[in-house]
């Protein structure tokens, strides 16, 4: 799958997980409440909003991407109400104050913000004693429940929008553990292929990825080739091979893009080039100064290094890594 869906907060953090996910997909979705359509600057943080501004991140409204929320909302609340035992435990807990910590860098307790869903599901949480209005337009909402509500919500989101629901801690979720293995399995790949520092230029980044957009669904094909294969276990000789071989090949890929041809450039193709520019420059006043610049065949050279690693042929899907690491490193 091409496009994501992140989850559970609404601000991407400022790390390599979110370059490597930026570089890896097409698009990253995130779940944003209305009022921050209106008035982005007051409500992103400045990182977030750089990325959404550079048309990196995909803000999506829940409310209009669910055509019936609160019938799509309704199951959760019967499956939160179905299990008397857990629900006692959960009332139990929220009367204790247990709204806990979904993150402690980013909030004191449990919220939710209430444009994230149909308000009327809150409504239901408080009828159940989860949930109670907070200041402005937020819900304090049990720990357990809070967590379960938002994979619900990221769940019927990506189903609707054609996504894939990440986040950027890999944990074991309600649904099956084979998932996440596979998204383990992903984070490792990745971490070891695309280890870039976090001050990339996002405004680049979004350009390249424009531009070598082919290059892109050939490199993740091949990963999630591996990702979707049973067989290659995470630990396992296997994996390690497949992964050494990934790291041998971008290697390789990165040096031929970086090797010497200044000899083949002075006597190959470019000689024609050069002794027309010689032409030119004894013919005019202005060729004969810019020919006359120190290095400038140094010059020509550098530029057509820069050009050349475009050419390198690779059908192994790493040209892609390859090229960002030229490309993208301040």
């Amino acid at each position: 799958m091409s496009n994501i869906l992140y989850y559970p907060y609404i601000n991407l953090p400022r790390t390599d997980w979110t370059l490597r996910t930026l570089l890896y997909y097409d698009n990253v979705g995130s779940i944003v409440p209305r009022e921050y359509f209106y008035s982005p600057e007051e409500n992103y943080d400045e990182f977030m909003l750089e990325l959404v501004r550079g048309e990196l991140v995909t803000p999506i409204d829940p409310i209009e991407v669910l055509e019936r929320p609160w019938d799509a909302a309704k199951p959760f609340l019967d499956l939160v109400e179905r299990n008397q035992n857990k629900l006692r435990t959960a009332q139990h807990s929220f009367r204790k104050g247990n709204r806990g910590l979904i993150h402690q860098d980013k909030f004191a307790t449990a919220s939710i913000h209430a444009d994230k869903f149909d308000e009327s599901i809150f409504y239901g949480l408080q009828e159940l004693g989860l949930a109670e209005r907070t200041d402005g337009r937020c819900y304090s909402v049990e720990k357990r429940t809070a967590n379960n509500l938002m994979k619900f919500l990221a769940t019927l989101i990506s189903a609707k929008t054609d996504r894939l629901p990440t986040t950027d801690f890999v944990r074991r979720v309600y649904n099956r553990q084979s998932l996440v293995n596979q998204q383990k399995k992903r984070e490792t790949i990745l971490t070891r292929l695309i280890p870039f520092p976090e001050d990339i230029d996002l405004i680049k980044l979004r350009r390249f990825k424009e531009h070598h957009s082919e290059l892109l669904n050939a490199f993740r094909t091949k990963i999630e080739l591996i990702v979707l294969d049973p067989n290659i276990i995470e630990g396992t000789q296997l994996f390690d091979t497949h992964l050494a071989e990934l790291l041998q090949r971008k290697q390789e890929l990165t040096a031929k893009m970086s090797e010497s041809k200044f000899k083949s450039i002075l006597f190959g193709t470019v000689c024609g080039l050069i002794g027309a520019y010689q032409g030119l420059a004894a013919a005019s006043t202005t060729g004969a100064i810019i020919g006359g610049l120190p290095g400038f065949a140094n010059a020509v050279y550098s530029a057509l290094q820069i050009e050349r690693a475009e050419n390198v042929f690779d059908q192994s899907g790493l040209k892609y890594l390859a090229l960002a690491d030229k490309r993208l490193r301040r």
